[in-house]
């Protein structure tokens, strides 16, 4: 073999190899800055192949929000998302799988933003069967400490926080007006405060304006959680007082569940 001619094969080699290394390095990343929910969102396709059904027969759940849909405060890791979808499979056969977007201290301006720009985001709302949501807690409250919560500085951000909860909902409608909407009602964690009324009076407020937005959506459902939370409400709360612990948690997935069974 002439010298030339392995030159031109060493050539052909290193340019394949080269490629083949691009083409690892690509996915990589894109699996770091776009993971799928530790594994468990899936494509239709790949959700198909796995469980030998078709789509009729498996869920996809796309979860938004804050540290709430994040599952802040769950030791187990679930959060209302996983409860949700361990008991919805339970209850119906199907197989379902979870992306969660929720990100620690997002408000609504944080959340509006990302539908408004992200399209990784928007793209996956597309795909979504159900869409869960909680949102407004932090633009109310400040969490983090007691000494922090005051209801009067809570009754001036809830206008402003309101219309953008109405952006919010009317984005994630256009983009998917066939999935299910649960959101999240808002709880009061603070019912050993001395203020504690004037918080109740607040959450009750935004419970009511919020729930009113979506009752002009007929696919999109508000799911109540303070009740959960008025009688023997430290049980349910974890060491920061504030976030659901997992039994907290539990209960909260299992009521969206039972909303949509």
């Amino acid at each position: 073999m002439s010298s030339q001619t392995s030159w031109r094969l060493f050539a052909a080699f290193s340019l394949v190899s080269t490629l083949v290394l691009a083409v690892g390095l690509y996915l990589g990343i894109t699996e770091i800055l776009s993971p799928s929910a530790n594994g468990e969102w899936k494509t239709d396709k790949s959700a198909e192949e796995e469980t030998g059904k078709s789509k009729v027969n498996t869920v996809q759940i796309v979860a938004l929000g804050d540290s709430l849909t994040r599952g802040t405060g769950d030791g187990a890791g679930l959060g209302y998302v996983g409860n949700l979808r361990v008991r919805l499979s339970e209850a119906t056969g199907q197989q379902a799988y979870v992306l969660n977007h929720g990100v620690n201290g997002y408000k609504t301006t944080d959340l509006l933003r990302d539908l408004q720009q992200k399209e990784d985001i928007r793209r996956t709302i597309r795909q979504a069967d159900i869409i869960t949501l909680s949102i407004g807690g932090n633009d109310l409250f400040n969490a983090g400490g007691a000494e922090e919560v005051n209801p009067e500085i809570s009754r001036k951000r809830l206008p402003g926080a309101i219309e953008r909860y109405k952006e919010i909902v009317k984005i994630i409608d256009s983009l998917n007006p066939h999935a299910k909407i649960l959101y999240m009602g808002l709880y009061n964690a603070f019912a050993d405060l001395s203020n504690a009324q004037e918080s109740y009076k607040v959450v009750e407020r935004w419970n009511s304006e919020t729930s009113a937005v979506l009752y002009q959506y007929s696919h999109a459902v508000f799911v109540p959680t303070d009740d959960l939370f008025r009688t023997d409400g430290k049980k349910y709360l974890s060491s920061d007082h504030f976030h659901p612990n997992q039994a907290g948690y539990r209960r909260i997935g299992e009521r969206m569940a039972e909303v949509i069974r």
